[in-house]
């Protein structure tokens, strides 16, 4: 389960996560099981922002591992060889109108955004599909 955190919009500010679909939001009336719904909900699904950072603990491991074998320029080596976390925060319309501004990692949104087009894709087929079955288009 991947973390999201609410930052504004039609749901209150907390904790939540994602998991195969699904938004599961804290609430505190039901902060074990909050309300959740699936991401095929989302009409509009936007980027807001995009921030990138080194994740800390690793540099420091690293910085400190590469500079016991190597001394100062394997601390550097270390340090550089870190990786980087990058946050994003989105906005999401869902079909009722409610919106919610939250932000998460770039694998959890790549993921949630792939699965929002997907529903919205299908969608746009169905007419077609509909057509090619119904034997008036070959």
């Amino acid at each position: 389960m991947a973390k999201i955190i609410v930052l504004a919009g039609d749901f209150p500010q907390g904790d939540g996560e994602y998991h195969l679909g699904t938004l599961t939001l804290k609430t505190s009336l039901k902060p074990r099981l909050g309300a959740s719904f699936p991401v095929s909900e989302f009409k509009d699904l936007t980027v807001q922002n995009t921030e990138s950072n080194k994740n800390i603990k690793t540099a420091i491991g690293l910085g400190l591992a590469g500079a016991m074998l190597l001394g100062p320029v394997g601390a550097i080596a270390g340090y550089l060889l870190a990786g980087k976390n990058t946050e994003v925060t989105f906005m999401a319309t869902m079909k009722d109108g409610a919106k919610l501004l939250a932000a998460t990692d770039s694998d959890t949104y790549r993921d949630i955004s792939a699965r929002a087009l997907k529903k919205s894709r299908a969608g746009r087929r169905d007419p077609l599909s509909r057509s090619f079955n119904n034997g008036s288009i070959h």
